[in-house]
């Protein structure tokens, strides 16, 4: 078993479940279990087909690989009892997490790929399925992680998935969009009920929570909505902590009616602007 026919036999494998399970989808009425089940295998031969373009090796179990499998993988296969017949390679989850590892820094496998793994496996033992809002999105992450490899495989998308290809490409957009509504109404709601508490609050809690905050070692603004009386003009508004500069621990305020997002409101000039900011800025206390 050569290099090559093990490359293209994976390739030519993920491409014929990929465009099934595409097509699963686009029928009426939708077969989502079908579909789910097919792109799940799809996005494992992909994945294996992207280590074995690097070296066949690559597919060797991330368990202890017996002698047989490494010389099977090796082009040895002549020297084995089984041959390919007996040959275990890495399960799906080691695959995909092994070839976006190669793929770089850059690249993080989606973490929705998980669940189109359990999802195939719950259809496969226990005809578990899921409903077509679900199906849409599990379609969608598949799809996005084919993508990402078949540039080093050097593969076109439009030869990969067919007369799929504008299929594909509006499921990929829609479930990004409905996935970027979803986490823009949790964090609205977040901050929403995080700003109720906090209005509960005594001075003494406040001042606490806000010295607690302000050291947390986060990588953007935290959502800190404290109500809080402005010492420029006295007006009581939302206290938001740290600014852009990244210098931990100073207090913003916002007018109510600007609480969200918990950026520059409060525009009267009282001597101190946050480091690297032109003009009137909130002002610190």
């Amino acid at each position: 078993m050569s290099h090559e026919s093990i490359h293209e036999h994976l390739l030519i494998s993920a491409r014929k479940w990929a465009r099934t399970a595409v097509e699963a989808y686009l029928e009426e009425p939708i077969d989502q279990d079908f579909s789910v089940h097919h792109m799940a295998v799809a996005v494992e031969h992909a994945s294996k087909a992207y280590l074995a373009s690097i070296a066949p090796v690559l597919l060797a179990s991330e368990r202890q690989p017996s002698v047989d499998d490494l010389l099977v993988l090796s082009g040895n296969e002549d020297k084995t009892k089984e041959g390919r017949a007996g040959l275990k390679t890495i399960g799906g989850e080691g695959a995909i997490l092994r070839a976006a590892k190669l793929l770089g820094p850059e690249y993080k496998a989606p973490a929705k790929l998980k669940e189109l793994r359990e999802s195939r496996n719950g259809i496969t033992h226990m005809g578990w399925g899921q409903p077509v809002t679900e199906c849409r999105a599990l379609l969608a992450v598949g799809i996005d992680h084919i993508n990402a490899l078949l540039e080093p495989l050097s593969t076109e998308p439009a030869g990969f998935w067919g007369t799929h290809l504008e299929a594909c490409t509006a499921l990929v957009a829609q479930a990004t969009s409905e996935t970027e509504i979803r986490y823009q109404a949790k964090l609205r709601q977040a901050r929403e009920r995080f700003a109720e508490t906090t209005r509960r609050l005594s001075e003494a809690e406040i001042t606490e929570l806000v010295s607690s905050l302000s050291v947390l070692p986060t990588a953007a603004p935290w959502p800190l909505a404290v109500p809080a009386e402005c010492p420029a003009c006295g007006h009581t508004g939302f206290a938001s902590g740290r600014d852009k500069s990244g210098d931990y621990g100073d207090v913003w305020f916002l007018p109510p009616a600007l609480r969200l997002p918990l950026v520059w409101a409060h525009t009267h000039d009282v001597g101190t602007r946050p480091r690297g900011h032109q003009g009137s800025g909130p002002q610190r206390r």
